[in-house]
C-alpha cells in the first residue's frame, strides 16, 4: 500500500483527485461508526437516537484535545518532506506516536471521570441523560485506540499516502456493523444490551483497527519508517509540535463548544426538535466529508508545496478544489432538496419528525457551497503552519456570528426554532467570506515551521 502520490510534480486536477478520493471515504466511512449505531439504536426508540448523536458530540469534544497534536505532527512531516529531509519526518512521527499514546490514556481517564458533569450541565431532557452517560462509558476502552488510529492516519497522509488509512477504516468499520446487532439486540446468545451494546460493539472495532494498523506499519506497507528502539522522550519536539497543535486544539475546540452550545439552545424547544438538528446535522456531516477530506489533502498539499517553495502550485490546488467540490456539491444539494424525506424514513418512522427534519434540510445545502469555499481556503492557511490565523477565523464565525444570531431568531423572532436553521446558512456564507480575504493577504506565507 504505498502508494504515495507526488504532490509536488504531478497534475494538479487528478493529483488532488487520487489524493483526496481515499481521504474521503476514509472520513466517510468514519462517520458511518456512528450511523451504524443510530440505525441499528433508532429501531429501540427516539430516546436512544438523540442520545447516540449526542455522546458523539461529546466524543469529539474530547476527541478535540488530543488531535491537534496530530495535526501539528502531520504539518511538520508534510514540510520536511517538502524540503526533502525524511529522516527528520521519520523521526518526527515516531516521537508524535510516542506521546500520542499517553496523550490519549490521560484525557480519555479525564473525560469519563467528569462525564455526569457535563451532561448535567447540557440540561438534557430525564429520558436521554443516563443513555448519554452509559454509551459514553462503554466506549471508554475504545477511545485510546481511536486517538491513535486518528495520529498514525495522520502521518502517513502526510506523506502523500491516502489508500493504507482508508483500509483500516473499512475494516473497523466493517467489524463494527456485524458485531453491532448481536450487542444491541441480544442476538443469538449474547445479553441484549441496546444503547450499551453500540457503544460495546465500537470500542472493540477501534481495538482491532488499531492491532490492524500496528501490524502494516511494521510490515512496511507505508513509506513513513517508525523506530522505537531506544526512542527516549524529546521535550523539544514535542514543544515544537504543541505550538503548532494547540492552536489546532483550540479551532477544533471551538467547534465542539459552538456545538453543544446549540444543542442546549436547540433541546430548549423540546426532544423533537433536539433529535431534528441532531438528525440533520447527521446528514450534513455527510456531505461534507467530501469538503474536509478535499481540505485534509490540501492542508498536506499546502505544507509540502511551501517546503519546496513552490508557492504557485499551492493556489493552483486551492482553485482546483474549489472548482471540484462545487461541482459534487451542487449535485448532493439536489439529491437531499428533492428526496431527503425518504431518505429520512429509513431511520424514522415519525411523520412529524421526518417532516421537521426536512424544512431544515432545505434550507442547509445553501449553504454547503458556501461551506466548502471557506474550509478549502482555511486549509491552504492551516497547512502552512498558522494555525493561529485559521482559529481565529473559526471562533469568530462561530461564537460571534453563529451563537448569537441564533439566539436572536429563535428567542426574539417569530421563526422559533427555524431561525437557528437561517442562522447557520447566514454563518456560513460569511465564513466564506472571511477566509477568502484571508487568504488573498497571503500573510500565512511567512509561517515558519
Amino acid at each position: 500500500m504505498k502508494k504515495d502520490i507526488d504532490l509536488l510534480n504531478s497534475p494538479i486536477d487528478s493529483s488532488l483527485r487520487k489524493f483526496a478520493l481515499p481521504l474521503a471515504i476514509s472520513f466517510l466511512i468514519q462517520n458511518l461508526y456512528t450511523w451504524v449505531d443510530m440505525y441499528y439504536v433508532g429501531k429501540l426508540s427516539s430516546d436512544s437516537l438523540a442520545a447516540i448523536r449526542i455522546s458523539g458530540q461529546l466524543i469529539f469534544l474530547m476527541f478535540s484535545v488530543a488531535s491537534g497534536f496530530a495535526i501539528g505532527s502531520a504539518i511538520i512531516i508534510a514540510r520536511r518532506l517538502g524540503e526533502g529531509k525524511r529522516k527528520e519526518a521519520d523521526y518526527t512521527a515516531s516521537q508524535s506516536i510516542l506521546f500520542m499514546l499517553f496523550i490519549s490514556i490521560v484525557v480519555t481517564a479525564i473525560f469519563v471521570f467528569f462525564t455526569d458533569d457535563i451532561v448535567m450541565l447540557m440540561n438534557l431532557d430525564k429520558r436521554v441523560a443516563p443513555l448519554v452517560v452509559t454509551y459514553i462509558r462503554t466506549t471508554a476502552f475504545g477511545i485510546p485506540a481511536t486517538f491513535l488510529i486518528f495520529h498514525l492516519n495522520s502521518i502517513i497522509r502526510a506523506s502523500g499516502n491516502s489508500v493504507f488509512p482508508m483500509a483500516i477504516l473499512i475494516i473497523s468499520n466493517v467489524i463494527n456493523a456485524v458485531i453491532a446487532p448481536f450487542f444491541i439486540f441480544g442476538i443469538a446468545f449474547f445479553p441484549r444490551l441496546e444503547i450499551q451494546g453500540a457503544g460495546l460493539s465500537t470500542a472493540i472495532a477501534q481495538n482491532l483497527g488499531l492491532v490492524l494498523a500496528i501490524a502494516g506499519v511494521l510490515k512496511g506497507k507505508v513509506s513513513i519508517k517508525f523506530e522505537f528502539k531506544n526512542l527516549k522522550f524529546d521535550y523539544k519536539m514535542y514543544w515544537k509540535i504543541f505550538k503548532l497543535g494547540f492552536p489546532a486544539t483550540l479551532q477544533i475546540l471551538s467547534v465542539s463548544v459552538n456545538k453543544l452550545f446549540m444543542i442546549t439552545l436547540v433541546n430548549s424547544f423540546g426532544v423533537t426538535v433536539l433529535t431534528c438538528y441532531m438528525f440533520g446535522t447527521s446528514i450534513d456531516m455527510m456531505v461534507f466529508m467530501s469538503i474536509f477530506a478535499v481540505g485534509a489533502a490540501v492542508e498536506i498539499i499546502t505544507g509540502q508545496n511551501l517546503g519546496a517553495g513552490k508557492i504557485d502550485r499551492i493556489f493552483a490546488y486551492h482553485r482546483s478544489a474549489i472548482k471540484q467540490l462545487f461541482l459534487l456539491l451542487l449535485v448532493f444539494a439536489l439529491l437531499i432538496f428533492i428526496f431527503s424525506k425518504s431518505f429520512v424514513g429509513i431511520f424514522i418512522d415519525d411523520f412529524k419528525l421526518i417532516l421537521e427534519i426536512e424544512i431544515y434540510l432545505r434550507i442547509a445545502v445553501f449553504a454547503y457551497i458556501p461551506f466548502a469555499v471557506g474550509i478549502i481556503s482555511l486549509r491552504v492557511i492551516s497547512g502552512s503552519g498558522d494555525y493561529f490565523r485559521s482559529f481565529r477565523l473559526v471562533a469568530l464565525t462561530f461564537f460571534a456570528i453563529q451563537l448569537p444570531f441564533a439566539y436572536i431568531l429563535s428567542e426574539y423572532t417569530s421563526l422559533s426554532y427555524y431561525g437557528i436553521w437561517y442562522a447557520i446558512f447566514v454563518s456560513h456564507i460569511v465564513f466564506a467570506l472571511m477566509a477568502i480575504v484571508s487568504l488573498r493577504r497571503k500573510r500565512w506565507l511567512k509561517t515558519i515551521v
